[in-house]
C-alpha cells in the first residue's frame, strides 16, 4: 500500500490550493492500492525552526524535534509516507510563509540520529496556485523542489505537462476580454492544469510502486 500525504498552506478552508489537493489525492487514489490523507496547516501552531541541533544528539523515534507544537504529528507523517505532496499559494513570487517554516522544521530528518537523510527516495511532487500563471509561479515551485533535493528526495519533471518543476495552477481565469472572472474557485477552470496534476501525482505513484520490494 502506497502511502500519499498532501499538505498545503492555504488560510482558505476550502479556497482553490485546498481544491487542488484533493483533486490530486482523488488521482493517486485512482492508481489502487493507495491511501491517502490530507493536512492543511492553516490555524495551526507551527514554531520556527530555532537550529538548535537538539536533533543531532537527543532525538528519538518517538520525539523528533525539541519543539512541542502541532509540527509534531505532521513530521511523523512525513516520515511515514511514500509520496508527500506539497501545496502552496504563491504570494509575491513565492511560497507561503507557513509553508516555509514547516519546511524549514523538517530540519530533523536531515540531520536527526534517527536516520540521515530519513526522507530519502522518498518521492515529492509540488503544486502552487496563483492568480496569474506567469507571476510567481515556477519560483514557488522551484523553492519547493529545493526542499525536496535537500532531503535526497525523489521527484521529476513532466514534458508532457509542460512542466519542470512541479505543477502551476491558476486561480484567476479570464472572460472573452481577457478581464478576471471573480469566481471562488477559478483553478476548477485550470484544465492544463489539471491535466498536469493528474501527469504528475500518476507518475509519482508509479514510481513509488518501483520502489516497493
Amino acid at each position: 500500500m502506497i502511502k500519499v500525504l498532501g499538505i498545503h498552506s492555504s488560510p482558505i478552508k476550502n479556497g482553490n490550493t485546498a481544491w487542488l489537493l484533493d483533486y490530486a489525492l482523488k488521482e493517486a487514489e485512482r492508481d489502487g492500492d493507495v491511501a491517502t490523507e490530507s493536512v492543511a496547516l492553516a490555524g495551526l501552531a507551527i514554531a520556527d525552526c530555532r537550529h538548535c541541533n537538539w536533533c543531532m544528539a537527543k532525538q528519538t523515534p518517538e520525539k523528533l524535534c525539541s519543539i512541542a507544537d502541532d509540527a509534531s504529528p505532521i513530521l511523523e507523517k512525513i516520515r511515514d509516507c511514500d509520496v508527500l505532496i506539497l501545496a502552496s499559494p504563491v504570494y509575491f513570487s513565492r511560497l507561503s510563509g507557513t509553508m516555509a517554516c514547516l519546511i524549514d522544521r523538517t530540519r530533523c530528518f536531515t540531520f536527526g540520529t534517527c536516520g540521515h537523510p530519513a526522507l530519502k527516495g522518498k518521492i515529492g511532487v509540488a503544486l502552487a496556485v496563483g492568480w496569474c500563471r506567469n507571476l510567481g509561479m515556477e519560483t514557488t515551485l522551484a523553492s519547493l523542489h529545493g526542499a525536496f533535493l535537500v532531503h535526497e528526495m525523489r521527484t521529476f519533471s513532466c514534458h508532457a505537462a509542460g512542466a519542470l518543476y512541479g505543477v502551476g495552477a491558476v486561480s484567476g481565469q479570464r472572460d472573452e476580454t481577457f478581464a478576471y472572472r471573480r469566481d471562488k474557485l477559478g483553478v476548477k477552470e485550470d484544465r492544463e492544469g489539471l491535466h498536469a496534476t493528474g501527469l504528475f501525482v500518476r507518475e509519482a505513484i508509479r514510481t513509488a510502486k518501483g520502489r516497493l520490494p
